[in-house]
């Protein structure tokens, strides 16, 4: 075999191991039906940090990725409140996460603002965005009690609805994975 061949098999062989270790170290997508990434954030409320999977394990939950300057999702929140209202009993939760990269006061007194009454957490890291490959804000995902994503809403969504309530009453009922 020729230097020239053994080259470009060698050439070959580098670029599709290559290729194989970006494929394997590329995060999985977000999708329906995938597990939602665990994220770290500061629970307004507490001042303490919160995660998925540490805080709403087993627990039905919508997390909201969204920003106080985001006008789409100051619509959204009073239908997430009185979705809260209605469900929270049962144990529906929602993470709310801000990914301002304003001050948390500013964060804080859209909450009191607003008179949210469900978790609000504070990532302005933009790591939570990272990691549910968001697109802007606000973007959803409904994830069951095992920690897989039902729904996903990119734009403000009318999470009071009824369709939503029957979907969200369903997972409730459902045994945990």
């Amino acid at each position: 075999m020729s230097n020239t061949w053994k080259v470009v098999l060698v050439t070959a062989g580098l670029l599709g191991g290559g290729a194989w270790l970006l494929i394997r170290s590329a995060p999985a997508r977000v999708e329906v039906g995938t597990r939602a990434p665990d994220f770290a954030a500061t629970n307004l409320a507490t001042g303490k940090p919160a995660t998925l999977r540490a805080d709403y394990r087993g627990t039905v939950t919508l997390v909201n990725v969204w920003a106080t300057y985001c006008i789409p999702c100051r619509e959204e929140m009073p239908a997430m409140d009185s979705l809260y209202h209605a469900l929270g009993a049962r144990g529906f939760r929602i993470a709310a996460v801000s990914v301002d990269r304003a001050p948390a006061e500013v964060v804080r007194k859209f909450v009191r603002d607003y008179h949210i009454s469900f978790d609000v957490l504070y990532d302005p890291s933009g790591d939570t965005e990272q990691r549910y490959q968001t697109t802007g804000v606000p973007e959803s995902f409904l994830v069951d009690k095992g920690g897989h994503i039902v729904r996903i809403a990119q734009r403000a969504a009318p999470w009071n609805s009824p369709e939503n309530h029957r979907l969200i009453e369903q997972l409730l009922a459902a045994p945990a994975d």
